[in-house]
């Protein structure tokens, strides 16, 4: 019975360790397109780091893109 719960738990932990790689993996596919972004909207593109942040970092990145004025304002006809 103890090696079945050590098999358990360390299926658990290899799930975590497997999540944990993947989680990162799709953040630092996302940070280089969104610091270009944040950086044409007049952001810092220190703002894309919040891509690190695990299930709330891609929602505040968006939240902040979507809701707040950019400080370059809107992008002009020869930009689009």
């Amino acid at each position: 019975m103890t090696y079945f719960v050590a098999w358990v738990l360390g299926l658990g932990s290899l799930a975590l360790l497997v999540l944990a790689i993947g989680h990162l993996l799709v953040a630092l596919v996302l940070i280089i397109p969104t610091w270009r972004i944040c950086t044409r909207a007049g952001f810092s593109g220190v703002l894309s780091l919040f891509h690190l942040v695990p299930f709330i970092g891609s929602l505040i990145v968006m939240a902040v893109l979507a809701f707040s004025p950019w400080p370059n304002g809107e992008a002009s006809p020869q930009r689009r």
